[in-house]
């Protein structure tokens, strides 16, 4: 037999004028284990991955040392890395990157540009003061992290020329292809890969427990928010996949206009009493456990979005989940892991490493960081490797920030380069 080797180019999101490609036969992230992997030559359908901007953040921040800059470019160049467009990756999808970009935060979305987004600017999907519930009227524009500003992730179901839409947060890292989840939801009830998916309470057969014949979600919840043994948890909001579809779009704003969100009680008076359950959080889980069940499956929360949170609340001693024996995901192993969320274990570029399961977590994305200026530099010797030595020259714990910390805080990041 013949073993043929399919040499990838891609355009190079961090340059600055026209397009530029680069050769991908010499991959630097784990590529020693990988070279017998060989894409196929035609790729399935293309995923849409999407993020929001819904504000420019303070003064303190300004072009591309924003935060939000500098978990774009390693979440984007992470989506490539485990998508069809690597021929390393082994994946059968291929990707393509979008920004819902509200109004408010449109005169600093260019470097999101600059790193391959597509920028769609979308307002609010509704007229707060046409809500017809008071309390959520008066209460969602100062509830949440960005109030009713948040509502532009349902745009994810309007990308239509998309089989699939992937939303995540900007604090995001995608470790491993997807491929096992977008089988499951396009190939139907018979696929194999629905054995493979990770589900939270994988030996629960009921409805809202179990993996649908047809799956049009998958996401995780925040069991963090919540008492032990809550009976409706909210959706974590960074997190979501979804089958697009108009007329699920507009469902969701006639709930939304139609404002059943009671105080305290939540969305249909169940659905509620965490941080962000006027938004995303409470609207999904009471969308797909209520309105719809059986239609969206839950993913395990130590492997998809991965936060590394302990599972016993400390003061009452009892699982989170309300399970009498409870899985630990702090104590998972980084390698098995699908994708990660910078949330209790702080933000990278902050240039600090919370014991555990989160320092490896935070390498994981320095190593993302490094190979994405490795793949620049591979572009323009001998030019590019002068420019990412001088880049990457940081002394503080160089074994775990790689070269790109001066120091703990973030005045020690050194910042990617757009």
């Amino acid at each position: 037999f013949q073993i043929i080797a399919f040499t990838h180019v891609r355009k190079n999101a961090l340059s600055d004028g026209g397009a530029t490609y680069e050769d991908e036969s010499n991959r630097s992230l784990d590529m020693t284990a990988k070279e017998d992997i060989v894409a196929p030559q035609q790729p399935k359908p293309k995923i849409a991955y999407a993020v929001t901007l819904t504000s420019c953040g303070t003064d303190a921040y300004q072009g591309q040392n924003q935060p939000f800059v500098q978990g774009a470019a390693v979440l984007a160049h992470s989506i490539w890395k485990n998508s069809f467009e690597n021929s390393f990756s082994g994946s059968k999808y291929g990707h393509a990157l979008y920004a819902f970009v509200h109004p408010d935060a449109v005169h600093c979305s260019d470097p999101l540009s600059s790193l391959g987004f597509q920028i769609l600017v979308r307002d609010t999907p509704i007229n707060v003061t046409e809500i017809k519930g008071k309390f959520l009227r008066e209460h969602v524009v100062k509830s949440g992290c960005c109030g009713e500003k948040e509502y532009i992730k349902l745009y994810s179901y309007t990308l239509t020329d998309h089989p699939i839409v992937v939303h995540l947060d900007l604090d995001c890292l995608i470790l491993k292809p997807f491929d096992d989840l977008f089988d499951a939801m396009l190939d139907g009830p018979e696929s194999p890969a629905r054995e493979r998916i990770k589900l939270m309470f994988p030996h629960d057969t009921s409805v809202e427990k179990s993996l649908p014949s047809h799956i049009n979600a998958y996401f995780t919840r925040d069991y963090n928010m919540v008492n032990p043994g809550k009976k409706h948890v909210g959706v974590q909001g960074g997190f979501l996949v979804v089958r697009p579809n108009l007329d699920v779009f507009e469902e969701y704003r006639s709930i939304i206009l139609e404002g059943n969100f009671r105080p305290g009680a939540g969305w249909g008076g169940q659905y509620g009493g965490y941080f962000g359950a006027q938004q995303i959080q409470g609207l999904c889980a009471y969308y797909y456990d209520h309105l719809h069940p059986g239609e969206a499956a839950e993913l395990n929360r130590c492997y998809f979005n991965a936060m590394a949170d302990k599972p016993i609340q400390q003061s009452s001693g009892k699982c989170r989940t309300g399970e009498d024996i409870c899985e630990d995901c702090s104590t998972k192993d980084v390698s098995d892991l699908y994708s990660v969320h910078f949330t209790l274990c702080q933000k990278p570029w902050l240039c600090r490493s919370p014991p555990g399961l989160c320092t490896k977590m935070h390498h994981e994305w320095f190593r993302m960081r490094k190979d994405m200026d490795d793949s620049h530099f591979q572009q323009q010797q001998p030019e590019g490797k002068e420019e990412v030595d001088q880049i990457a020259c940081g002394n503080y714990r160089p074994e775990q920030f790689l070269g790109y910390c001066n120091g703990a805080g973030n005045t020690g990041y050194i910042p990617v380069k757009v």
